[in-house]
């Protein structure tokens, strides 16, 4: 059996690659075209195919992002994908697609009919499905597998096969390979993601600058895991840190440690927010996969949110993770001040993680989502 796997967007990729890699221990071959970047989280894992695109909003949806995606060829590359599955049918003997409804979309414009959709954009907390899109569902799926059962219901009342066994998002959460207990001791651990786009080293200042208002009333150990194209060094720098990787690098996934002038340790990972977060009193970031994955793991997240953010979109987290979630304005004071309660109250953070689990859901669809596309277990 031949599969094609279709990711639309950076976290998607890495969860779409983990699902590859299992499924491609029941099937001849996978092959994944993921329709945003260069869909590094593949490598190692299966051969990707079709044209690349690229976004001017490197994913990040705020006020104009849109309309800027467009104008810089969303559409084009659009055409570029739908072209590619045209040339290609009867390459595949199935089709599955992660994310929203646009790998959907292009599939069926591509002339492929898509065997199991995995949604990891809706929530039935905060992102019902529109009438179209539930048309589009009906016409271009066999199967959807939603992240919560109140979007499955609502599929099936419109007599499509849908169903609910977990958030993909879950199953695929990264882990370190080994114990960071030791790197904290019995000091409260704070992870900061500063992300994966241009701004990741101002706002890693700022969440810096944060943690300095507060690193004399609680002691705290940082763990901030790097993104591939952000570089460690000038984090540090522009954070105004004291470099302390050539005495205390460990290597492997413990990529660097620094500190800061009042000898708060910052320790830098590949990747791991599963093992960073599960550490953690708290997490302190801009939205992202990472972000929802440390909710639904039960940590509290103060999510930043930039000027230029949709409100829309912010008022939809805020819905979807509940008091799991506390928003900031991208500025240090403020940052702090809803970040402090959160270390002050450990029961105050454990209260507000439960939360963010029973909102973000259990694992489960992975396993789920092999078992139907390639009848192991069946």
């Amino acid at each position: 059996m031949r599969v094609l796997v279709i990711s639309n967007g950076y976290g998607e990729d890495a969860m779409a690659a983990m699902f590859a890699r299992e499924l491609s221990k029941h099937v001849d071959l996978v092959e994944a075209l993921p329709t945003v970047g260069a869909g590094k989280s593949y490598e190692g894992v299966c051969e990707t195919v079709g044209p690349r695109g690229s976004l001017a909003s490197e994913g990040h949806r705020k006020v104009g992002s849109l309309l800027k995606d467009f104008q810089n060829g969303l559409a084009f590359t659009a055409m570029k994908h739908i072209n590619f599955l045209r040339n290609n049918r009867g390459r595949w003997d199935k089709v599955v697609t992660v994310g929203d409804i646009v790998g959907p979309l292009l599939s069926v414009a591509g002339g492929q009919q898509v065997d199991l959709h995995i949604d990891v954009y809706n929530s039935g907390y905060a992102r019902q499905y529109s009438a179209a899109e539930k048309q589009a569902l009906k016409r271009c799926t066999r199967k959807v597998l939603c992240r919560d059962d109140i979007l499955a219901g609502s599929l099936r009342a419109m007599n499509i096969d849908a169903g609910f066994a977990g958030n993909l998002m879950m199953d695929t959460v990264p882990e370190l390979d080994f114990d960071i207990a030791p790197l904290i001791g019995e000091k409260i651990a704070v992870t900061l993601l500063p992300g994966s786009r241009e701004q990741a080293v101002e706002v890693f200042a700022i969440e810096m600058d944060a943690i300095n208002r507060l690193s004399q009333r609680y002691p705290m150990v940082v763990l901030v895991p790097v993104a591939q194209n952000v570089d460690i060094a000038t984090l540090i720098q522009k954070a105004g840190l004291r470099n302390l990787i050539e005495q205390n690098l460990i290597g492997g996934q413990h990529l660097a440690i620094s500190a800061s002038f009042d000898q708060t340790e910052i320790h830098f990972f590949d990747k791991g927010i599963g093992t960073l977060a599960k550490h953690s009193r708290a997490i302190v970031g801009q939205a992202g996969t990472a972000v929802f994955q440390s909710a639904g793991l039960g940590v509290p997240v103060v999510a930043l949110v930039h000027d230029d953010a949709r409100p829309q979109r912010v008022r939809r987290n805020e819905r979807l993770m509940g008091e799991c979630r506390v928003s900031s304005p991208l500025d240090a004071s403020q940052i702090a001040n809803k970040l402090e309660p959160l270390l002050k109250d450990a029961k105050e953070a454990e209260r507000r993680g439960k939360i963010g689990i029973d909102r973000i859901g259990p694992p489960g669809a992975l396993d789920a989502a092999v078992r139907i596309i390639s009848g192991a277990g069946a």
